[in-house]
This record gives C-alpha cells, structure tokens and sequence, in this order.
C-alpha cells in the first residue's frame, strides 16, 4: 500500500460519520444503573469511620466531661501534696 491509497483511506475515515443517536438514547438511565452499582459494593473502612466520626466525637466529649465532673468531686483528695510532689520529681530525676 502506497502513501496515496493510505491518506485516501484517512481522508474516508475522517469524512465518516458514526451514527450516535442510538447510543445517546437513555444514557442517563444507564449512567445511574452505573452509578447504583457501584454504591452497591462493599464501603471501604475509611468511608465508615469517616461517617461514624460524629458517633466518636460524641463519645470523646462525654467521656471528658464524666471525667471533669469526678475529677471536681473529688477535690482536694485527689490532688497530690507539696511533699508528694517534691518526692515525685525527685524520682523523675534519678534522685
């Protein structure tokens, strides 16, 4: 095959014109069964605990003011004395 026969064919190919309507016909009907598929596979874990992290933030703020609240009812039982301090800052430093 020369070059000539070969730009004919190029030029034939490029004057053709391929019929589309039949694939536009409901393309969006088939887009959303694509789509409906597709959320039908397994969530992947990052996903979950991305839509569980209000859940998680819930649990945090609860568990820190339950904490807070003992922590205040206790009082002065449970915080340390000067002696107590002094003691455990020395065996922090090796002393």
């Amino acid at each position: 095959m020369n070059d000539e026969q070969l730009n004919q064919l190029f030029q034939a190919a490029r004057g053709a014109r391929p019929e589309t309507s039949r694939a536009e016909y409901g393309f969006e009907t088939r887009l959303l069964a694509a789509l409906r598929e597709i959320r039908k596979q397994p969530t992947p874990w990052a996903t979950l605990a991305w839509r569980l992290m209000p859940g998680f933030a819930a649990i945090v703020v609860v568990t820190g003011a339950w904490s807070y609240n003992v922590q205040s009812q206790m009082g002065a039982e449970a915080s340390l004395g000067a002696g107590d301090e002094a003691a455990f800052a020395g065996l922090l430093g090796g002393e």
